[in-house]
Parts: structure tokens; sequence; C-alpha cells
């Protein structure tokens, strides 16, 4: 019986065993990349445009101005680096038409400005006219504040320069009123001096009677202007002019010649000029030539007198 002889099957009739192909994960990976990056630039550049915007919004009853942060979305309160500009841009209380109304929004400072700066002369115009001190010293802390706002236009800046007039017409008439108060308490503590005092002080009684003399020219002045005629008739009656009147009448001609002719003094309110004689009118050239060139007479010669006659 034969042997069972392994059967040798040449390697080379075997086939090659399967390649693994390499998969298109770089590719993936690179477009990964590649759109991660360029999301990157998208929101680096949405970051950099929204740190620049500036916004108004109404939040707990006040109006707030806040900046953009470094980020796609999302704002804070504004605070300058400079103090004194942070104290422009603090909170102030929500208009009426803004309470409902959501945050607006603005490309960069000026623009925000010149929208801020009409919440701040509003409030101003009705402030800067109440009887409240309180009231009164904040509408001018609004329009201190909105003469240094930057980027207003034209009409915002003669508003301004308006409601500023009209303050300094009313702390003038405060320093006005102030004066009459002060010379008011001045002359109590004169009288009190007087009476009670160890009698160091001898000339209270003068200084009373000065204070008394500006009082009295205030309280008439403030009670009522003295009409232009009025004021024409006590100047012609030689009574002392109103204060903030002028003198500047004069005495008729006639009147002022006679007075100067008997040496009199003159009016008051006139200058006396003393009565002047007119020169001689000189002569023109061509005469004083004729005169010059007319022969001149000739003097006849001197005789003496006879002697012994």
């Amino acid at each position: 019986m034969p042997e069972d002889s392994s059967i040798d099957v040449p390697s080379q009739s075997l086939p090659p065993p399967p390649r693994v192909r390499k998969s298109g994960g770089a590719k993936v990976m690179f477009v990964v990349l590649v759109v991660l990056a360029l999301a990157g630039v998208i929101v680096y550049l949405l970051s950099l445009l929204n740190s620049k915007k500036f916004f108004l919004t109404p939040e707990g009853g006040e109006l707030v101005v806040k900046k953009g942060i470094f980020f796609p979305v999302g704002s804070e309160i504004y605070q300058p680096k400079e103090p004194e500009l942070a104290n422009l841009y603090k909170p102030i209380e929500v208009p009426g038409e803004l309470r409902h109304a959501g945050a607006a929004e603005f490309p960069d400072l000026p623009a925000l400005n010149r929208e801020f700066v009409k919440y701040l002369i509003g409030f101003a115009q009705e402030m800067i006219v109440s009887d409240d001190d309180n009231r009164y010293q904040r509408g001018k802390s609004y329009l201190a504040r909105s003469k240094r706002l930057e980027g207003l236009d034209l009409e915002q800046q003669e508003t301004i320069r308006g409601l500023m007039a009209d303050v300094d017409y009313i702390e003038a008439k405060r320093s006005y009123i102030g004066v009459e108060r002060i010379l008011e308490h001045a002359l109590k503590m004169f009288r009190r001096a007087e009476t009670f005092g160890t009698g160091r002080f001898a000339d209270a009684g003068e200084w009373m009677q000065k204070i008394e003399i500006l009082l009295k020219a205030i309280r008439e002045t403030k009670a009522a202007g003295v009409p232009r005629a009025a004021s024409r008739a006590m100047l012609e009656h030689g009574e002392a002019a109103p204060v903030g009147v002028q003198r500047t009448e004069t005495a008729p001609g006639p009147a002022l010649q006679t007075a100067v002719e008997h040496g009199e003094a003159a009016p008051v309110g006139v200058q006396r000029t003393e009565p002047t004689t007119k020169k001689p009118r000189p002569k023109p050239r061509s005469e004083l030539k004729e005169i010059r060139s007319a022969p001149r007479p000739r003097r006849s010669p001197s005789i003496p007198p006879a002697e012994g006659i």
C-alpha cells in the first residue's frame, strides 16, 4: 500500500494577500481644521466688531451706557479709565418714552453721545427752572456733562449754549438775592453788637446806616423798575438818579450862558466851559506876497535943531 504523501502546493499558485487601502482620514482632518480656522476667524471678527459697539440700556429704572465685550454677543457697563470721562457716562433716570424699550445699539461713541445728550438736555431744561435746589443742581450737572461730550451736531451745541446762558441768568439773580440776605444778616449782627457790645467798637451805628442805605436801594429796584419818564422827572428836580440809571441831561443853552455870565456854578451834569474868542483867520499866501513886495516909504533925514534961536 503506497504511503500517503503530502501534496506540495507551490507557493506561486497561492493568491497574494489583499492590500489594505488607506482611508480618506487625512483629507477629512484637513477639511475639519480649515473649517475650524475659518470659524475662529469669524468669531474673532464678530468679537472685534461687538467690542466697538455701545449701547443705551434701560435697566433698573436707569438709563445705563454700556460697551460691547470681546465676544460675538454681550456688553458691560462702560467705564473709561479717566475718572473725568467716567463721570460723563454715569447712569441717569430713564425717560418716559424708554421705560419699555430695549437696548439701543450704536456703532461708535460719537453716535451714542448724540443720542445720550438728547435725554441729558431734556432733563436739564426742566430741572434748571425748578424751585427744588437739588433738582436745579442736578440739571446744572447734566448741562456740564452735555457740554463735554464729543461728536455733537451744531443744533445740540447751540441748545446747550443757550441753556448755559439761562443758568447764568439764574445764578446772577440768586447772587442778587443773596446780597440782600447777607446785608440783612450783617445788619442784625451790628444791631446786637451795638446793643450788647462792650463798647470796644464805637462805629457800629455808622455801619448800620450804610447797610440800611444799600438795603433800601436794593428793595426799591427789586420792587419795580423805574420808568424812563419818572427817572427823567427825578433828574430834572435834582433828585438822585435811581440805581442803574445814568444821569446825562444838560441844562438849556440860555440858562447855562446866564450862569456863566454871573459867575454861578453850572447845573449838575453840565460841564462848565469858558467862552473862547475866535482866532483871526490867517491871510492867504498871495496877500502876504503882495504886502512883502510893496515898496516901503523912505525915511526923511532928521534935521538937527538950530542952536541959539
